[in-house]
């Protein structure tokens, strides 16, 4: 079961590394409290590197090795990082031992110096370029292997670090949903394959 720990809408300016620190005990604590309430239904809890807040590969490990869970872990959003302005090839290394869970996301970036009606930070919506946490970056959902992410490499991290669980597509671009899934899908089968 996959819970956030924070809002993605949380305000900007409240997402500092210092707010992190003053706000970790209590997520530490909270992750704990449902991971235990799970546990008795055999259920594994998981936090996604998702927003702006609890994402980034040193916040989402830390986090983890603090609750202390066997049935807590990581859905790992192999795009999610590019929100917070990771490196998404370092990240997903660093986080794949972590992962119980994964979403295969691909993302157009660009300079948002260079786009004109961006939609901001939090727009989402179809169509929409929004940006990273640093406003350096535009993103918009691509069909997974189609966008500027590089796939191959996130899968590999995941492989190589021993991950066998279930892996999804999440596609959030501007084409017709079922295409975009279906040719998402049809590429990570591929590449999983083929490397």
């Amino acid at each position: 079961m996959r819970h956030d720990i924070s809002s993605f809408r949380r305000p900007l300016e409240s997402n500092t590394p210092t707010a992190f620190e003053r706000e970790f005990p209590i997520a530490v604590e909270t992750c704990r409290e449902l991971a235990d309430y799970a546990a008795q239904y055999g259920i594994t809890t998981l936090v996604e590197n998702h927003g702006f807040f609890v994402n980034g590969s040193d916040r989402v490990i830390r986090l983890i090795e603090a609750v202390e869970r066997d049935n807590f872990g990581l859905l790992l959003d192999t795009g999610n990082f590019t929100c917070v302005d990771e490196d998404t090839k370092v990240a997903v290394k660093k986080c794949a031992p972590y992962a119980k869970m994964v979403h295969l996301k691909d993302f157009y970036i660009r300079r948002a110096d260079r786009l004109t009606g961006n939609g901001g930070l939090f727009r989402c919506d179809s169509g929409c370029w929004f940006s990273s946490n640093s406003g350096e970056y535009m993103l918009r959902g691509s069909i997974l292997a189609q966008g500027d992410l590089d796939v191959w490499a996130s899968l590999g991290f995941i492989r190589d670090a021993g991950y066998d669980g279930y892996v999804s597509v999440e596609f959030e671009g501007m084409e017709d949903g079922k295409i975009g899934s279906e040719s998402g899908m049809a590429a990570a089968r591929y590449i999983l394959e083929n490397s």
